[in-house]
Order: C-alpha cells, then sequence, then structure tokens
C-alpha cells in the first residue's frame, strides 16, 4: 500500500466510523419514534387493509433502509480497520486530523491504535479534544 492509499483509508476508516455511528441513532430513533402499524381485529374495505399494508411496508422499508446504511458503514469501516491494521504499528498510537472532503468532519481529531499483531485487523480510533 503506498502512501495516498494508506492517507485514503485512514480517511474511510473516520468517514465509514461516522456513517455508522449516524445510521445507528438514525435506526434507534426511528424504531423509538415510530412503532410498526397494528393490525386492527377486522378490515371494513379493502381501502382500510391496503391504507394499513402500506404504512406497514413503508415501516418496514425504512427499517431496511437504514439497517442497509449501517450494515453498509460497517463494511467500508471493517474493510478499513484491516487494511490499516496491517500497515499501522502496534501499540503506537496515531494522532490524524481528517482533511478529507467531508465537512462534517474537516479538521476534527483522531487517536487510532492497532491494538493486535499485524493483520488481525484489532484498531481503536477514538476522537480528541481539539489541541489549541
Amino acid at each position: 500500500m503506498d502512501k495516498a492509499q494508506v492517507h485514503e483509508t485512514i480517511n474511510q476508516l473516520v468517514e465509514s466510523l461516522y456513517d455508522q455511528r449516524q445510521a445507528q441513532t438514525h435506526l434507534r430513533n426511528f424504531q423509538d419514534a415510530n412503532d410498526p402499524p397494528l393490525a386492527p381485529n377486522a378490515f371494513e374495505s379493502l381501502e382500510a387493509f391496503l391504507n394499513f399494508y402500506g404504512h406497514q411496508q413503508d415501516h418496514e422499508n425504512r427499517v431496511r433502509s437504514l439497517e442497509t446504511e449501517y450494515a453498509n458503514a460497517t463494511e467500508q469501516y471493517d474493510q478499513a480497520r484491516f487494511a490499516l491494521s496491517r500497515v499501522l504499528p502496534r501499540d503506537a498510537p496515531l494522532y490524524y486530523t481528517y482533511k478529507g472532503s467531508r465537512e462534517e468532519l474537516k479538521d476534527r481529531q483522531y487517536e487510532i491504535i492497532n491494538l493486535a499483531a499485524a493483520g488481525r485487523g484489532q484498531i481503536r480510533i477514538t476522537p480528541r479534544a481539539a489541541q489549541p
């Protein structure tokens, strides 16, 4: 892996961790605020059933969409974590300030540590307070 690929991998790690946490929060918030529609004991008409069914499908589709976002972010994170664990020396913290293209992450600082033997994929990334 060349220097540019390492930098890209670190950005992917930071971005996908952020995306993973955002997706998890959105899913939790949606589930907390939106119970699936409850079926009545009887449907008075086809229109009433179709209305219920539409709401049920909308709810399921939204949950599935949020779960997919989370799964995709997790996959991106795992790929970056594994790749970085192969090149970052063990137990040597990397202090990184994000300079990628994502505005919401601009200038955020992180401590990244490889906790396992090379190739094991045990990376810990923690936000750091901005240094004066």
